[in-house]
């Protein structure tokens, strides 16, 4: 397990909050940097708001970074698992922070709340919108909204590990905090350099999607943002109908070819260019994850294409699923769409009849695999608890029978079996509480259950209020803020952000 997980060294020790502020400085000072990209865009195509709204966050951001980098000199230099916790959770909230400050100052959005949302949804790569018309937002505000998922998708502290290689032993805390998944499998012996080669691959495929997108009949920049949002699995478009205004099949498979790409392992990637293609094949994970996608696509097509009118919202049935290819062509791509937690639509899955409603939700809970851009438990961690069960299953019939759980052929750890369990307790549970939080505000019941499962797995579309022709701009202030945790807590994987608040982290 991840070192934010286990125990390590450090964790007898006070927080180092000067070193928590140094680094945080650090990293706003980077998310200063990267807002002249959007605001270079504002300048090429925006308006005198628009330009205004990029200036004086570059400018807040700035300050801001510079007063942290040297308000207090940190008394040692070491990042240990405490400081590795707070800085990354910290961090993503302030991110956020500065994030929603060009929706806000541009006029966007009305008011903080609704930016934050839609700062915190691109940065978490949830791809949750409360934007009506989004073809009415200037260029420089698009390019940001994608241009943040693209970061958030591989991470922004992943790549300040990159770009300050001499981080050394509190990279490696601050990797394993923002990305807590099942392995700590390292490319490279130094964590800088696995992290190089993990942006090096994500831009090596967003490098080859954009002309992809551009030959299919994109103009240029919105093959640019929809080429971050689907490396990133985020699934914000430039469009009101996201994928479905385009009407290409051609688009539609590369973008379910290129999000099922970034939603397996990336170490897999890496394994497959230098040739190791065995290590991918013989992968358990890999396996599980196009069964199950292969699996969903058949299920989800049958459905859509024997199912009655009257099962349909209205009771017409659209002419687009009377056939085979018809059905296959919306199925297969919403099907990848939300098990990869990307969001990307091509049709109004909320009128679909209900056992395909249903079905996709119960997919966002999966996501992709461990060590990719998606979100969701992970489909290693649902294959664990599948293993487990039919261990404990076999144990009641045998109990002398010695049985080890495999990933890969190699057996699993009865200390990571825990920790899985306990995540997916964890999940379910807080899935409950703040589903339940949600209808005590007044949302009904299946909007609130299928926006937190939703938020929790980042996917983006939900159903009724939040469903996929829809958007959350109806949903109560409340609820929004509730909804803005629960992405959070999905893209650190619960853990993270739950340790900054007990007391254990803060204290000896």
């Amino acid at each position: 397990m991840p070192d934010v997980l286990c125990g390590g060294r450090g964790i007898n020790s006070n927080m180092n909050i000067p070193l928590v502020l140094h680094t945080l400085g650090n990293l706003i000072l980077l998310l200063s940097g990267i807002l002249f990209i959007p605001f270079g865009v504002s300048l090429f195509y925006g308006t005198k708001e628009e330009i205004w709204a990029f200036v004086i966050s570059i400018i807040a951001s700035g300050i801001t970074g510079l007063v942290l980098k040297f308000s207090l000199k940190p008394r040692n230099e070491n990042i240990t698992i405490r400081e590795g916790l707070a800085i990354v959770a910290f961090w993503w909230v302030f991110c956020a922070v500065f994030g929603a400050l060009p929706y806000w100052l541009s006029g966007a959005c009305d008011n903080f709340c609704d930016s934050y949302f839609e700062s915190m949804s691109g940065l978490t790569t949830t791809g949750a919108t409360i934007f009506s018309d989004i073809e009415a937002l200037p260029h420089g505000i698009l390019f940001w909204r994608s241009m943040s998922q693209w970061l958030g998708g591989m991470g922004i502290v992943v790549f300040f590990v990159a770009v300050l290689p001499t981080i050394g032993v509190g990279g490696h805390k601050l990797f394993s905090a923002e990305a807590p998944d099942l392995t700590t499998d390292k490319i490279k012996p130094r964590i800088a350099q696995t992290a190089k080669i993990l942006w090096i691959i994500y831009l090596s495929l967003t490098a080859i999607v954009i002309p992809l997108f551009w030959f299919g009949g994109m103009g240029i920049f919105d093959a640019v943002c929809h080429a971050f949002t689907t490396i990133a699995t985020g699934g914000f478009s430039t469009k009101n109908q996201s994928i479905a205004a385009f009407n290409s099949q051609f688009i539609e498979i590369v973008v379910m070819v290129f999000i099922f790409i970034s939603a397996c392992n990336y170490i897999l990637h890496y394994q497959l260019v230098t040739g190791r293609i065995k290590k991918v094949l013989v992968n358990s994970e890999l396996r599980f994850f196009v069964c199950l996608i292969l699996c969903v696509i058949c299920l989800v097509t049958l459905a859509l294409f024997f199912s009655e009118s009257s099962s349909y919202n209205g009771g017409v049935k659209d002419h687009e699923y009377e056939s085979v290819g018809g059905a296959l062509r919306y199925a297969a791509f919403q099907a990848v769409s939300i098990t990869t937690s990307t969001g990307y639509t091509n049709a109004d899955f909320d009128i679909w009849p209900n056992f395909c409603r249903f079905f996709l939700v119960l997919l966002m809970f999966i996501g992709g695999c461990a060590g990719s851009t998606a979100g969701g438990m992970k489909v290693a961690r649902i294959m664990l608890l599948f293993k487990t069960s039919v261990r404990e299953m076999v144990h009641l019939l045998r109990p002398r029978a010695i049985m080890h759980v495999k990933l890969s052929g190699k057996p699993v750890s009865e200390e990571i079996i825990t920790n899985t369990l306990g995540f997916i307790v964890i999940h379910l549970g807080l899935f409950g509480i703040f589903s339940l939080i949600l209808t005590v505000f007044g949302t009904e019941v299946i909007t609130s259950f299928s926006a937190v499962a939703s938020m929790m797995n980042n996917i983006g579309p939900a159903l009724a209020d939040v469903g996929a022709t829809r958007n959350y701009g109806e949903i109560a202030y409340p609820c929004k803020w509730v909804l803005i945790f629960c992405m959070l807590l999905g893209r650190l994987e619960i853990y993270t952000v739950i340790l900054i608040f007990l007391p254990l982290t803060w204290k000896k």
